[in-house]
């Protein structure tokens, strides 16, 4: 059984997704804020031991997931920026081709 597919390159799709990532980390940064602004607003109101907890379990929850979050954004942001224009995969590729060709055992 052969495995056969193409694999298409597009510089414009992969700048599309830098984009996309940028658009998602403004997005998970507002929620961050919005979230800790929540979060203060109710620890302030129940200004008791019942109150630290849900402040102390907010970070630990859901604050520290979307921290976790944006820094896989951050890097693969990183990765797309610095591959966009050098032809990086497309070299990949040929090569894989040229290394595949050579061990064909036909």
């Amino acid at each position: 059984m052969a495995l056969s597919h193409d694999i298409c390159l597009s510089e414009t799709a992969f700048t599309s997704a830098s984009s996309g990532m940028t658009a998602l980390r403004n997005r998970a940064e507002q929620l961050k804020t919005k979230l800790e602004a929540m979060y203060k607003e109710l620890t302030t109101a129940l200004d008791t031991p019942a109150g630290k907890a849900v402040e102390l379990t907010a970070g630990e929850v859901l604050i520290k997931p979307i921290d976790d979050l944006l820094k896989v954004i951050q890097y693969v942001s990183e990765t797309l920026s610095e591959i966009i224009g050098t032809g990086y995969y497309k070299d990949v590729f040929i090569e894989f081709v040229e290394v595949n060709e050579s061990v064909k055992l036909n």
